[in-house]
């Protein structure tokens, strides 16, 4: 199991590799069903299971990328692995603040989007608006998804794309994360 919650099925004897290969297949794990953002989602368990949640998570992340997969589809970037994740408040059990787009929880349906985040994690995002509910996430990331399917270097991710567009500024140091 990796941080980014993927399993690596390793050191398989070559042998091994159609019995693994046709475990896969019966369950329907080889297929490309889901959508580069739906595979690099992530969220605490939040509300109701944590005391410390002021929203929901982990109950509410699918059906956001729901919708958010149906503004990629239209973009042409079904494929494109975009990170995301969201967490129920400021604690960040799901490391949000490194994600390309990442929202934390201020009250329920209400959290702070952040944006620009490295794809690796590498980089910290910016905060990019305050207490958006569902309706107002999609209406921002939408227009954003549109633009860089039109604007992307070949290899950019997400992340890098809103920093070199200067829609967010790279946080460089700790003391400018809320710069």
């Amino acid at each position: 199991m990796t941080p980014n919650q993927n399993v690596i099925i390793a050191n398989i004897p070559a042998a091994g590799k159609s019995v693994i290969a046709e475990i896969l297949n019966q369950y329907g794990l080889d297929r490309g069903l889901h959508s580069g953002l739906r595979l690099n989602s992530m969220a605490c368990v939040a509300l109701p299971t944590c005391g410390l949640a002021f929203a929901e998570s982990e109950r509410y992340l699918p059906e956001l990328v729901s919708r958010l997969d149906s503004a990629l589809d239209e973009a042409g970037l079904h494929e494109d692995a975009i990170t995301i994740r969201m967490s129920g408040c400021p604690n960040g059990c799901s490391r949000p603040y490194v994600a390309e787009i990442a929202l934390v929880g201020r009250a329920p349906g209400f959290y702070n989007l952040y944006l620009g985040g490295g794809f690796h994690g590498q980089r910290l995002g910016k905060l990019y608006r305050e207490s958006v509910d569902e309706e107002q996430i999609v209406q921002i990331l939408s227009p954003l998804f549109q633009r860089y399917a039109k604007e992307k270097a070949e290899t950019e991710h997400f992340g890098d794309f809103l920093l070199r567009k200067e829609i967010v500024r790279e946080t460089t140091h700790g003391k400018d994360f809320h710069d």
